[in-house]
């Protein structure tokens, strides 16, 4: 992960930034981290204002930044999932009528014994002097975010499919008192050593029908004392996928890690198993300092000019690029090169009017919060429905190589990940564009309120040149 030094900050005058051009194409690091745009060729209802274009203009969806440490510019090759190759693809599971409802598990309850465990969710204050407090005045949030936003978000966003709470109740417990001793360790701020008490190796997730096994690891340079195997979950969440279930989403408010190599992880699938586990542990404000977030360049104020410049210009030299790309994107060559857009004084484009609600009226600490765990829920179930991770657009199904990254990612479908979806599910695009946009309005979200707003009447005015062209 690459973040951006004071001294930049400085000279782009970041710190009372504006936003007052975008850069809707791909940043200029793209091109030197080999990343070449995948061309998207929509069907008929979906093109521009002349009904003749490749692509949706860039203020309705702009492309993906490929900052310098994103998930692009490490793996730029990674092959783009058309919508032609998602519906061949033979494992991908098929919403059946006895197979058609996405369930929800709420973060699992902890047995009186083992109690300590509940203290794993506490943040706690790191060493060399960081804080948990990202910024002066940042409140240090506690409990994770309601069950039932998260319920109400994916009804919406995987319209018509039903979505409801797993009903049985999980609980953490132990397993058969495995422990082992961390012992006596050094402390630089005492004169002897400092006993600390053992700590479990494993615990159990008892569900209605068995216990199953989680390993646990200490984790001392992090903002949580110990973390949770990922895969564990996942197979618990296989153990007790409903037979009506297309999907389950299991939330948990423990920190994850998935190997020895992990520093952390927030979320998996299981796609062909229709499982996914997400952790709200990572994703509170309050410790955006430690993962080097950026809130004033959110989404949408990622793709600010000076931002993306400052992103680009603090980035170490890259290594010698090939000479040749993968023959498959050899396409793309022919895409529009990277320009700035200017940003008009009233709100127009969906760009315009998300950022317009990002200056004016950014969601609160808690609503972040929310936010942040709701879009992760929606993008690892989308790999349940078998998609891959986005590379055509800025898009919520886009990989991410950190928190940072993820912050600047978008919170809608780009048009190729939303035909999959819609196909997969059966959706109306205007009906299930509303029911977003009515969570948003009781949450008061106004950046994906206001991106809903200007992307539905441009759906709207492409209707309806299509229509004159038919007659």
């Amino acid at each position: 992960m690459y973040s951006v030094p004071t001294s930049t900050f400085d000279q782009y005058d970041l710190r009372s930034c504006r936003h007052d051009t975008l850069l809707l194409q791909s940043s200029p690091h793209a091109a030197e981290a080999g990343y070449v745009r995948p061309i998207h060729k929509p069907s008929a209802t979906k093109r521009g204002r002349d009904g003749k274009q490749d692509e949706w203009p860039a203020e309705v969806y702009p492309a993906a930044l490929a900052l310098p440490g994103d998930e692009l510019s490490i793996d730029p090759e990674s092959s783009p999932q058309s919508v032609r190759s998602w519906q061949r693809e033979k494992d991908r599971n098929p919403v059946t009528r006895q197979k058609n409802v996405i369930y929800v598990a709420v973060p699992p309850d902890v047995d009186p014994e083992v109690e300590f465990v509940k203290t794993w969710t506490h943040a706690k204050p790191l060493r060399h002097g960081k804080q948990n407090a990202s910024t002066p005045g940042t409140e240090l949030l506690t409990g994770a975010p309601n069950v039932q936003d998260i319920l109400d978000y994916l009804s919406a966003f995987y319209y018509p499919l039903v979505v409801k709470p797993f009903s049985s109740q999980l609980t953490y417990a132990s397993w058969d008192d495995e422990t082992i001793s961390t012992g006596s360790v050094p402390s630089s701020r005492r004169a002897g050593p400092r006993k600390r008490k053992s700590s479990p190796f494993s615990i159990a997730l008892r569900t209605s029908t068995e216990a199953i096994r989680i390993r646990t690891r200490s984790s001392p340079n992090s903002p949580f004392h110990s973390q949770l195997n990922l895969d564990d979950l996942l197979d618990v969440a296989i153990s007790i996928l409903p037979s009506d279930a297309y999907a389950l989403l299991l939330l948990v408010s423990h920190d994850l890690y998935e190997d020895d190599d992990d520093v952390f992880v927030c979320g998996r699938a299981y796609g062909g198993s229709r499982v996914a586990v997400v952790s709200s542990a990572r994703y509170n404000p309050s410790l955006d300092d430690i993962h080097g977030v950026d809130r004033e360049h959110a989404w949408p104020a990622s793709h600010c000019k000076r931002y993306v410049e400052a992103c680009c210009s603090a980035a170490p030299t890259p290594p010698p690029k090939r000479k040749k790309i993968k023959e498959m994107r050899t396409e793309a060559q022919g895409a529009k090169p990277s320009s700035p857009i200017l940003v008009p004084s009233s709100p127009a484009s969906p760009m315009d009017l998300a950022l317009h609600h990002h200056i004016n009226d950014p969601p609160s600490h808690r609503l972040l919060y929310l936010i942040r765990l709701a879009l992760t829920s929606a993008h690892e179930l989308g790999h349940c429905f078998g998609l891959d991770q986005c590379t055509y657009y800025a898009c919520c199904m886009q990989g991410s190589a950190s928190l940072a990254e993820d912050a600047r990612q978008p919170p809608y479908l780009c048009p190729v990940c939303e035909e999959k979806v819609v196909l997969a599910t059966g959706a109306d695009r205007k009906e299930r564009l509303r029911r977003i946009g009515e969570v948003c309005e009781r949450w008061g979200w106004g950046t994906l309120g206001g991106w809903v707003k200007g992307v539905s009447r441009e759906h709207g005015a492409c209707e309806k040149r299509n229509e004159r062209e038919e007659k």
